[in-house]
């Protein structure tokens, strides 16, 4: 099964790359917008990436320290080497393999570190749930997108009800969880004793990432935190688009943010080929920024200076720890296995 969805995932960024492809009517034009690149954008461009990987370490260890005590630095490492795993490893496998990390490095359980990873998620969902809704609401449009302007604002202000119920509904999970289990188990009966046990599983270690919103203080700096976050995400972004002689303003980078974080939760291959592209390239055209085959190239540029940095630097840190990948990998999966079993 797990083989199978590997190559469905393959056969998604295949797809996306093919459609980010036929979009390049002229190749010249294309190859030449790479030359065209102002090459000293790219120490800044790498050093707001670096300022991304150590404000989602600062976050990341802040919710680790509502369960358990760790240093800063095994945090950093951690979530960079977890980081490398998710562009290399197929099922976001780095988010098992860099509570391992910390675990091992920190002599802590597995349990307590992986359920932060489950937090900081939710975080980050709710985040980006509040930026489309900004996104949508406030987003001046192109003429030619005129007409769908007002649709788009009633669905900014859906997502952001959304967003606020979902919140809603994880309080109510947190604070009601035998009741909220007791639901679930009814709701899940007509599926089969399997499937029910499988779910309520599930939605027991879920419910046990949200001890953090038994401190509402904690919850609303990492709330904060995680606007930060995004924010800061965005500055790689405008700085490509300088390096390709364009000011992006503030809602066309934060577009562009939403995006990328879209075709990361595409399930497609490892390290979100091609879904990246396609949606990077088709929001820049829908922005009227650059032409299709410039805006390729800005997606391509965009992920490598993401992909290449995080996953040599992931190698690297595990090299320097002792591990491999598939070792972790294994660790993560074995302990994951563990939790399932004393539930």
């Amino acid at each position: 099964m797990k083989n199978w969805r590997t190559w469905a995932g393959v056969l998604v960024s295949a797809f996306f790359i093919w459609i980010a492809l036929r979009q390049v009517k002229d190749p010249a034009a294309f190859f030449n917008s790479f030359r065209e690149v102002r090459l000293w954008t790219l120490i800044p461009i790498l050093i707001t990436y670096a300022l991304v990987m150590l404000a989602r370490a600062w976050r990341w260890d802040y919710i680790m320290k509502s369960q358990v005590q760790v240093r800063f630095g095994s945090s950093l490492i951690g979530l960079i080497v977890g980081y490398m795993a998710n562009n290399i490893l197929p099922f976001r496998a780095g988010e098992l393999i860099r509570g391992v990390v910390v675990s091992r490095r920190e002599k802590k359980a597995f349990a307590p570190i992986f359920a932060s990873v489950v937090v900081e998620r939710i975080f980050d969902s709710l985040a980006i749930l509040f930026f489309l809704a900004v996104i949508l609401i406030f987003l001046q449009f192109p003429a030619e997108h005129a007409s769908l302007k007002d649709a788009l604002r009633k669905g900014g202000i859906a997502a952001l009800a959304g967003a606020l119920g979902l919140m809603v509904c994880l309080y109510l999970l947190y604070f009601y969880q035998e009741p909220a289990l007791k639901l679930a188990s009814r709701i899940l009966k007509p599926f089969g004793g399997r499937i029910r046990e499988f779910g309520i599983r599930e939605l027991e270690k879920f419910s046990q990432g949200l001890i953090i919103l038994g401190k509402p203080s904690r919850m609303i700096v990492v709330m904060g935190q995680s606007f930060l976050v995004w924010l800061v995400n965005m500055l790689p972004i405008w700085l490509v688009g300088i390096g390709f002689g364009v000011k992006l303003s503030f809602m066309g980078t934060l577009l562009l943010l939403f995006l990328g974080a879209f075709s990361a939760a595409i399930p497609a291959a490892p390290g979100f080929w091609g879904t990246f592209h396609y949606m990077t390239s088709k929001g820049l055209i829908f922005l009227g920024v650059l032409g299709p085959e410039p805006a390729l190239s800005f997606a391509i540029v965009l992920h490598a200076l993401y992909y290449f940095p995080s996953s040599i630097i992931g190698l690297l840190l595990l090299w320097n720890e002792g591990y491999s990948v598939f070792e972790l990998g294994r660790r993560g999966r074995a302990e994951e296995a563990d939790r399932a079993g004393m539930e």
